[in-house]
């Protein structure tokens, strides 16, 4: 539970049509789930009388529990940063937790938080589900209607513990990569795209390996996204001119090879299931992406030197990831355009593969997202519906169970965007403006990543080929 955002009666399911009907959200300017909880702050939690009838709840007993599994992650000193979302409040005890009581409970009730925006259908789908159950918001709300009471010290279950990973989500990365030398983003930077290049070298990495996981770590509080990529060298082991450094509007840097993934707001660290592994060859070109983003001014000027680093495969995969991209770049939404639909953009897998994960990703305008597979047999399946599309959050979403795609099946992705004035106050943005593709907030995108390898069926594949898995 990173953040807390007041928005009320969000939807849960969205019925089947061209283009969903949204609430209405805030302007993203600050992390919005943390804005109730700022505002609740100053109002007194004045709890009503509890019914008699009801089961007494105490924090230590009932509420800590909830707290723990669920929302300390983020919610305590130096808690996990999902791509700059921080947490603004410890709940690791019942002093930190007892001035928020009311909001807490606002918060899960209208399932602002944890946050998560994945359709309720996917409950139990994805491993990095963040949802609490009927019953742990019910004993949440029971607790703030009896008073939010402390409960006896020995019901308290141990505090957990955490492990100091230096801001290492993966754990102590094997192999840390950082930029060649500090960035200066100067004080009239708004938006500046970059890239830095880094070849490695027999002494970073002597050889071949398969990355397991992987963390795009910023250096600064001023980068908007961060993404990674690599390329291998050629047959003769040369590589390529490299990227520059001068800003770009490019989808992404020339020279900068395939793009692996990243690191926006609201996104987890990148980690891959037992027996499949992204290769990493040796001499490879590592580059950095990176979006900055701020206010310019004097005296706002920051030095950035960030990070990627890579967990190793302890043992040889069985098979390689690579990913996949439904791209859609001839945007054009009018001004006060209310509901605007991009797709299906179509890819069709040319082999049997099983899907590692989905990401949806737009800007401040984009409200739902859909991926659909379509089966060889005429058959066909929701692979991910989000209702309730938030740029703040920039979630990939893992499955729990691979899902098995065979070859032949149509994968779709479509998503729908909102210009008009009532979303704009929410969000933040322009109405009056005509929205074409571009890297800017303001602008928009329309992409949709699948990240896959061939099934792991006892055999032994070469995982050294990632080519041709899709038309």
């Amino acid at each position: 539970m990173a953040s807390i955002r007041p928005e009320k009666n969000r939807a849960r399911v969205i019925p089947k049509h061209s283009a969903p009907v949204l609430p209405k959200r805030r302007a993203p300017k600050i992390p919005r789930r943390c804005a109730s909880l700022l505002l609740m702050a100053f109002v007194p939690a004045f709890a009503s009388i509890a019914s008699a009838a009801e089961e007494p709840v105490t924090f230590t007993r009932d509420v800590l529990p909830i707290l723990q599994g669920n929302c300390q992650d983020c919610h305590r000193p130096s808690g996990t940063n999902y791509g700059g979302m921080i947490a603004p409040m410890s709940l690791m005890t019942f002093d930190d937790a007892r001035p928020w009581a009311k909001s807490i409970a606002q918060e899960v009730s209208s399932r602002e938080m944890p946050p998560w925006d994945a359709a309720p259908i996917h409950n139990g789908e994805f491993s990095n589900e963040r949802t609490l159950t009927d019953a742990q918001i019910e004993t949440i709300q029971s607790w703030v209607r009896q008073g939010s009471r402390r409960g006896r010290t020995e019901d308290a279950p141990p505090p957990r513990e955490f492990k100091t990973t230096g801001g290492w989500m993966i754990g102590e990365p094997d192999l840390i990569i950082t930029m060649p030398e500090p960035y200066w983003v100067g004080d009239d930077v708004y938006d500046l795209y970059t890239g830095f290049p880094v070849d490695l070298t027999e002494e970073m990495l002597p050889d071949d390996v398969y990355i397991q996981a992987f963390q795009c770590k910023p250096g600064s509080k001023v980068i908007h996204h961060f993404n990674g990529h690599l390329l291998a060298p050629d047959e003769d082991g040369k590589l390529p001119p490299p990227p520059t450094k001068f800003e770009s509007d490019a989808l992404s840097p020339r020279g900068a090879g395939v793009y692996i993934g990243g690191v926006s707001s609201g996104t987890d660290a990148n980690i891959y299931p037992d027996g499949y592994g992204l290769p990493l060859k040796k001499g490879t070109r590592v580059t950095f992406d990176i979006h900055y983003h701020k206010e310019p001014g004097e005296g706002t000027g920051v030095w950035d030197q960030s990070q990627i680093g890579f967990k190793f495969c302890k043992k040889p995969p069985r098979s390689a990831l690579t990913g996949m991209g439904l791209f859609y770049f001839n945007i054009n939404i009018a001004p006060g355009e209310s509901d605007y639909k991009i797709g299906p953009v179509p890819r069709k897998t040319s082999r049997d593969l099983q899907i590692i994960s989905l990401m949806p990703h737009m800007h401040t305008r984009g409200k739902a997202a859909k991926f659909e597979a379509f089966y060889p047999d005429g058959t066909s399946e929701v692979l991910l519906d989000v209702p309730n599309y938030d740029f703040s959050w920039q979630t990939v979403y893992y499955f729990e169970e691979l899902k098995f795609v065979p070859k032949g099946t149509r994968i779709e992705y479509t998503s729908w965007y909102d210009n008009s004035p009532e979303y704009a106050a929410e969000r933040g943005f322009d109405p009056a403006q005509r929205v074409k593709y571009g890297q800017k907030s303001s602008d928009e995108m329309m992409m949709g990543f699948v990240m896959a390898g061939p099934p792991i069926d006892g055999a032994e594949p070469p995982p050294e080929t990632t080519g041709g898995f899709y038309e």
